[in-house]
C-alpha cells in the first residue's frame, strides 16, 4: 500500500507550472568504466557502497532529520537540501545489516540513499524514486536538532480553515511527475479558537458553458493511459471521479453537450486514490472530508 505524507508540505508545493520541474540529486552513480552511470548535476563523486548500486542509480548521503512511522524527512548532507522520501515504503531499508522498514529509522541516522536521482521541485523536495536506504552511521537525535526549524515547518499542524490541497502523481517512461490540484469549488467549516463554527463556501466550475476550462485546472501530459494516484493534505472519507472528453483543437476545452462518465478508482486506507487516466479528458474529483467537500480538476493531453 502506498503511503503519502499528510503534512503542511502540500501547501508549499511550487505551483508556478502545471507539471513539476525535476532536479537531479547530487551523488555518485552506478555503472562501470566500460559503461558509466548517468552523470548528476554537479558531477560524480565516490561513496562507500556505490558498487552495490545498479547502473544508472544515484547514491547520496543524508541525515534522518525526522522519523515517525511513515513520516520521514531527510536532509542531503552535501547540499543541505531537505526532502521527503515519498515512496519510502517501496524501498529496501537496511539497519544494522538487516532488512526492515522505515519505522526502524531514527532521527540522527546517517543513511546512504540509492535511487533514480530525480527530485520533484517543491519545499521540501519530494524524492519518489528511492529504491534503497541503508543506515551507515547510527548517530543520535541530538545530531538532528540542527534541523529543528525545518522539521517544525514541515510537520506543523495544518490550518483547519484551509481547504485541502491535492496532488496527482503518475509515472511515464520519461519521468515521475506530480502536479498540484487546487480546489475550484468547496463548502468548508472549522472551529475557531473561541469554539465558534466558521464556514467558507466558493462556487466554481471546471469548465464553463462554452466548454472553456477554468484557469485553475492544470494539465497532465501522458503519452498513453497510465496509473495515477491522487492524494490530499487531509485524508478524504470518500471521493467521486468523473471525466469528459476534450474537443480536438488548439485550445483545451470540453464539449458542453457531451455526457460525463464515472471513472473507476480505489480509495486506500492511507487516503490515496488510485485511478487509471487516459489522454484527452477532463477529470473532476469531488472529495468529501470531515470538514466539508471540495472539487478538483485536471485535464490530460498527449
Amino acid at each position: 500500500m502506498r503511503k503519502h505524507i499528510r503534512t503542511s508540505l502540500a501547501l508549499l508545493v511550487v505551483a508556478l507550472a502545471a507539471a513539476s520541474f525535476m532536479l537531479m540529486l547530487p551523488g555518485c552513480t552506478g555503472g562501470t568504466n566500460d559503461s558509466p552511470g548517468k552523470p548528476d548535476a554537479v558531477g560524480n563523486r565516490s561513496a562507500d557502497g556505490a558498487s552495490e548500486a545498479t547502473q544508472g542509480d544515484i547514491v547520496s548521503t543524508a541525515m534522518v532529520a525526522y522519523a515517525n512511522g511513515d513520516q520521514v524527512l531527510f536532509v542531503d548532507q552535501e547540499t543541505q537540501t531537505p526532502y521527503i522520501p515519498t515512496e519510502i515504503d517501496d524501498a529496501t531499508i537496511i539497519v544494522d545489516g538487516q532488512q526492515t522498514d522505515e519505522e526502524a529509522l531514527v532521527a540522527g541516522n546517517i543513511v546512504q540513499v540509492t535511487g533514480n536521482g530525480i527530485m520533484l521541485e517543491s519545499y521540501p523536495g519530494q524524492y519518489p524514486g528511492i529504491t534503497k536506504v541503508e543506515v551507515v552511521e547510527t548517530g543520535s537525535p541530538a545530531d538532528a536538532e540542527q534541523y529543528a526549524d525545518i522539521v517544525d515547518t514541515v510537520f506543523a499542524a495544518p490550518d483547519q480553515s484551509q481547504v485541502p490541497v491535492g496532488s496527482l502523481s503518475y509515472k511515464t517512461d520519461q519521468a515521475d511527475t506530480s502536479v498540484v490540484l487546487n480546489p475550484y469549488e468547496f463548502d468548508w467549516q472549522w472551529q475557531t479558537e473561541d469554539g465558534q463554527t466558521s464556514t467558507s463556501q466558493v462556487d466554481g466550475f471546471a469548465a464553463d458553458g462554452s466548454g472553456a476550462l477554468n484557469e485553475t485546472v492544470i494539465d497532465a501530459r501522458i503519452p498513453s493511459g497510465v496509473d495515477a494516484f491522487a492524494a490530499f493534505s487531509v485524508n478524504p472519507t470518500s471521493v467521486e471521479i468523473e471525466r469528459q472528453p476534450l474537443v480536438k483543437g488548439d485550445t483545451a476545452k470540453v464539449d458542453p453537450q457531451a455526457d460525463g462518465e464515472d471513472v473507476p478508482y480505489t480509495l486506500g486506507d492511507d487516503g490515496t486514490t488510485a485511478l487509471r487516466i487516459e489522454p484527452n479528458y477532463l477529470y473532476e474529483i469531488k472529495a468529501t472530508f470531515p470538514q466539508g467537500e471540495a472539487e478538483y480538476a485536471f485535464y490530460t493531453v498527449s
